[in-house]
């Protein structure tokens, strides 16, 4: 087995470095290694693909897969790998698939920052054991998380990897809504850990960040999610903006930190994403073709790969 591990950069520093090292500290050493630049050149110390701007995540993602063979280790530039990690990925490896790492929070609390992505009823996801203890997760994915995931070349080909309009964040949620339609499985591998600077390059929160997250993650469930689920998209919409800002004012949940304006950015992008909506409808009579999973078997994963609420109000 070859894996080609593909690290996104746009801005290179002593993290990506750190990142760069753990790679070469493995005990399973990885076939290939390639640093893509998504910005004006950087020094970096390893193979690189310069791209001289910055093109988003999506399009540095595809470049640095169509620039390697091996299965795709794809790697946020604020992650570090566990020795043992790609040992104990490529130990879990059963052909086809999406296999997702345990990612701690680098921050020396051993608390989780993820494993794997889980669904909210209107196509958003939150990471499931975000801020909590380091506890064996249960149940099935609904995303993989892309900060750390190691995916099958064939399954990454099949689908033409990230879809490079939705520029950064929700790329890898609408490449799960896809995988799945697909029965192409995402597998949590918790032995495998990675360590990752939650935040490190676009922030926590941002204005741009939540605007950007709204946007995609309204084209991903327009494509790909089941209809019913995607005809109650503006209730269920509203009532989890509601649901967050209560607990916002009790100072819990992700809303009890945004910035100023950080709300209307978010209504902007979900507006936005259903003004896209036409576009986004044509890709999904058009991906219909290649389903395998229909509308019962994936409304069966909304709920089983769902986000645990003790993550979303912790």
């Amino acid at each position: 087995m070859r894996v080609a591990a593909i690290v996104v950069t746009h801005r290179g520093g002593p993290l990506l470095q750190d990142c760069i090292d753990s790679i070469r500290a493995q005990t399973r050493p990885v076939e290939e290694l390639l640093v893509v630049v998504s910005n004006t050149e950087l020094a970096v110390d390893a193979p690189s693909l310069q791209l001289g701007e910055n093109v988003g995540f999506a399009r540095a993602a595809n470049a640095g897969a169509r620039s390697t063979q091996g299965e795709v280790l794809l790697l946020n530039d604020d992650t570090r790998l566990d020795t043992q990690c790609v040992e104990r990925l490529v130990d879990a490896w059963r052909g086809i698939g999406v296999y997702q790492p345990r990612i701690q929070l680098a921050d020396g609390s051993g608390r989780l920052d993820n494993v794997g992505l889980g669904f909210l009823p209107d196509g958003s996801v939150w990471a499931r054991g975000r801020n909590g203890p380091d506890t064996p997760m249960q149940g099935a994915l609904g995303s993989f998380s892309g900060a750390a995931a190691l995916m099958a070349r064939e399954a990454w080909h099949s689908l033409g990897g990230f879809d490079e309009r939705m520029g950064s964040f929700g790329e890898d949620v609408d490449l799960s809504l896809r995988l799945h339609r697909r029965g192409v499985p995402i597998r949590p591998v918790p032995e495998a850990l990675v360590l990752h600077h939650l935040g490190a390059s676009w922030g926590r929160a941002s204005t741009e960040k939540l605007r950007l997250i709204e946007r995609n993650r309204v084209r991903a469930a327009v494509r790909s999610m089941p209809m019913s689920a995607l005809l109650c998209l503006p209730v269920t919409t509203l009532v989890r903006y509601s649901i967050l800002a209560g607990l916002a004012g009790r100072g819990r949940g992700p809303g009890a930190e945004l910035p100023d304006g950080a709300r209307l950015a978010a209504l902007r992008g979900f507006i936005e994403g259903l003004g896209d909506a036409p576009t986004w409808l044509a890709d999904r009579q058009r991906d219909r073709d290649s389903w395998t999973a229909g509308e019962w078997a994936m409304l069966k994963l909304m709920w089983h790969g769902r986000a645990r609420w003790e993550d979303v109000a912790r």
